[in-house]
């Protein structure tokens, strides 16, 4: 029989980015002191299955849960491209300017958390409108990037896209993202209307995000008297959990049978 539902498919999917960071004295300008760290714990995500999208990370074990299993001391770094990280310090606690000859290369969990977020329509009708929904983000300095990739997490951009266009933050305020270590910079306005596009997903169709969580260090809300903020309201309230939630329409007029 040919199905007629056209009822909204939703997959809730919890990542707990929990947050706790050290503050150890003010600033005027990006970038924490040298000794101020911010800890990420618990990622994670979760779904309600409710309807044929899938979710997945790099492994691609399609299912409802997602457990990203980090947990891991961050310091605050900068990218423009998402491939390379950099990392500096202020001059001092109450500096203008960063430190003279402390830019350097950044890599590993210390700096950015990185791993895939796909999604899947395992039916046997299209699904139309589908998108990525972020919520409960609140920190004024973190960042999320979620870009396409293809199935090996090779990004794989449109021709008139860039990294840039795929940032999100609380506030869409432009900065100006470290490209190396010479302290070349890219202006970036994140955006901080929280949805990406995913599309359209045919019959088991997949489509491939690479996901990236760091603390930008080029924000000039990152100095030491802003540590201690959670990237999400879940020291004042249990329930509002960094969220991404997977919604899209079912299309069944190809469904036959």
């Amino acid at each position: 029989m040919k199905t007629t539902s056209r009822k909204r498919l939703l997959v809730s999917s919890v990542a707990m980015l929990l947050v706790a960071m050290l503050a150890l004295g003010t600033a005027t300008y990006a970038w924490f002191t040298s000794n101020t760290t911010a800890t990420a714990d618990g990622i994670a995500v979760k779904t309600a299955k409710t309807s044929t999208l899938e979710i997945s990370k790099s492994g691609h074990a399609w299912g409802t849960y997602v457990n990203y299993n980090h947990s891991k001391t961050m310091f605050p770094a900068s990218t423009t491209t998402g491939t390379s990280f950099v990392k500096a310090v202020a001059a001092a606690s109450d500096a203008s300017t960063l430190k003279s000859g402390t830019i350097t290369s950044a890599s590993g969990e210390t700096y950015v958390f990185a791993d895939q977020l796909n999604v899947r329509n395992n039916g046997d009708g299209k699904v139309k409108d589908v998108t990525i929904e972020i919520s409960n983000f609140t920190n004024n300095y973190g960042r999320i990037a979620i870009v396409p990739a293809n199935e090996s997490g090779t990004i794989t951009y449109p021709s008139d896209k860039s990294f840039k266009d795929y940032v999100y933050d609380t506030d869409g305020e432009t900065y100006n993202g470290l490209t190396n270590t010479d302290g070349d910079t890219v202006s970036i306005k994140g955006d901080n209307t929280m949805t990406v596009t995913v599309g359209e997903l045919g019959k088991n169709e997949a489509k491939y995000f690479n996901l990236y969580v760091w603390f930008e260090g080029q924000d000039a809300q990152c100095f030491d008297t802003n540590a201690g903020q959670n990237l999400d309201d879940i020291a004042t309230d249990p329930n509002k959990k960094l969220t991404f939630t997977v919604t899209g329409t079912p299309d069944d007029s190809s469904v036959t049978g």
